[in-house]
């Protein structure tokens, strides 16, 4: 990875860790499955995030391409305004949360969601140019969004468990499974994105290592996606018996793996111009 694309690279996994995370506290509160505590915590933790996110935003100064690796332009401004929209909807959301009015809370997070959603269509069309094709780079960041948000609220949410022996399992059940369908999502994108050419090398060109020969692949391949699978299954299997220490224990080693997972993907992303 470049020292130019890290920025960048900072951009990308805060934005998705933020409203990954979002996402996943209001579906799982509109359902009437989760505490009034856990929403608090929860909005407490990505408002941090979303807010970095924007800082970064503004630090960067984008240009046409990063070292080779060509960006679109156009949709970064865009992007940074959706990007607002979500920031407030945050905020909003943690205000309504932590004044107990869980209604307008609810619809001020839906709302944010669905900028923030966009906003992230916004941000894989922007890195997409040298991609194979515009879709698969949209995907892979929306699959990433949900892999790191799903994560990180389903590991919070396992802490809830150790101060209530009385709450139900199926949340916890029900997170691992949104975490363990996106790492398979993943999966999919992956072989779509190492088997398909990219449109546009960057200079860098992988520093002349094919994508096969490249350790940092497998490392993605291993460490990112079938060790977090394989961790998540057992967090879930965990969460049936009611295990619950051993499964937050578990989706902490699952977070610290996909977001190492991450990285490593965002640097052969504007390495190699494969989305994986």
């Amino acid at each position: 990875m470049s020292a130019a694309s890290l920025p960048y690279t900072l951009l990308l996994l805060l934005a998705e860790l933020a409203v990954g995370s979002l996402v996943m506290v209001v579906a799982f509160d509109r359902r009437g499955q989760v505490t009034a505590g856990y929403v608090k915590a929860g909005a407490l933790t990505l408002v941090p995030l979303a807010i970095f996110a924007m800082w970064t935003f503004l630090a960067i100064s984008p240009s046409a391409d990063v070292e080779g690796y060509r960006l679109e332009e156009a949709w970064y401004r865009p992007f940074g305004v959706l990007f607002a929209l979500f920031l407030a909807g945050s905020v909003g959301h943690m205000a309504f949360a932590m004044a107990g009015e869980r209604k307008r809370s609810i619809q001020v997070g839906i709302a944010g969601s669905v900028a923030g959603v966009v906003a992230m269509v916004l941000l894989g069309l922007f890195v997409a140019p040298p991609v194979w094709n515009p879709v698969l780079a949209v995907l892979s960041v929306l699959a990433s969004t949900a892999v790191l948000g799903g994560a990180l609220m389903a590991m919070m949410w396992g802490h809830w468990y150790l101060t209530s022996g009385r709450l139900p399992k199926e949340p916890m059940e029900q997170m691992s499974l949104v975490v363990l369908a996106a790492l398979l999502l993943q999966v999919v994108l992956v072989l779509i994105g190492t088997f398909t050419p990219a449109r546009e090398v960057p200079l860098s060109d992988g520093l002349g290592v094919s994508l096969g020969a490249n350790p940092a692949f497998w490392l993605r391949i291993g460490v990112g996606l079938f060790f977090p699978i394989g961790v998540t299954w057992l967090a879930f299997r965990a969460a049936q018996i009611r295990g619950m220490m051993s499964a937050t224990g578990l989706l902490y080693i699952a977070l610290g793996a996909v977001l190492a997972g991450e990285v490593l993907a965002r640097g052969l992303l504007f390495s190699t111009g494969h989305a994986v």
